[in-house]
């Protein structure tokens, strides 16, 4: 096989997707069934998601994360690091990006699949190595946040 298919999202995930595109298309069972828009969860913004569909869109981003670096990253330095987790920057961002894949893979047309080879998927790149910078993460060794001590101290300063 030239190259590997893209990990299907899970159950949960799909379940969750499916019922944000019926909303959006105006299907009434999906209006109907999903209640208020606005208490929908969204697979892309895993901090709001119930405790199970957060954790399913975990586990997809992690066999995600796999499929980018098997067939994306020719050199280790452009690899997402299997410390992606422990990173913010990326956590929040990876979610988006696999769901923008997934729709692409499912769309009518390539445009969709274009715009994420074009557009998401190298930006997502550029800003995950601007934001490493030179740490260790990028070379296998996770490097705990550098910022951490002055975020402290930000929040020690705050008034509340």
């Amino acid at each position: 096989m030239i190259v590997l298919p893209f990990p299907p999202p899970p159950l949960a995930v799909l379940r969750a997707l499916e019922l944000l595109g019926n909303t959006r298309r105006g299907d009434r069972g999906g209006a109907a069934q999903a209640g208020a828009v606005a208490d929908l969860e969204r697979p892309w913004e895993p901090a709001g998601c119930s405790g199970e569909l957060s954790t399913a869109v975990w586990s997809w981003c992690d066999d995600v994360v796999a499929w980018i670096n098997h067939e994306y990253a020719w050199r280790p330095a452009q690899m997402v690091p299997v410390c992606w987790p422990r990173h913010a920057h990326i956590a929040r961002e990876l979610p988006v990006l696999t769901v923008l894949r997934w729709e692409a893979e499912n769309a009518a047309g390539p445009q969709l699949m274009e715009e994420w080879n074009r557009y998401a998927f190298p930006m997502f790149c550029d800003r995950m190595a601007q934001r490493l910078g030179e740490s260790t993460c990028r070379t296998g060794r996770h490097q705990d946040w550098p910022a951490e001590s002055r975020y402290t101290a930000f929040l020690d300063a705050s008034p509340r």
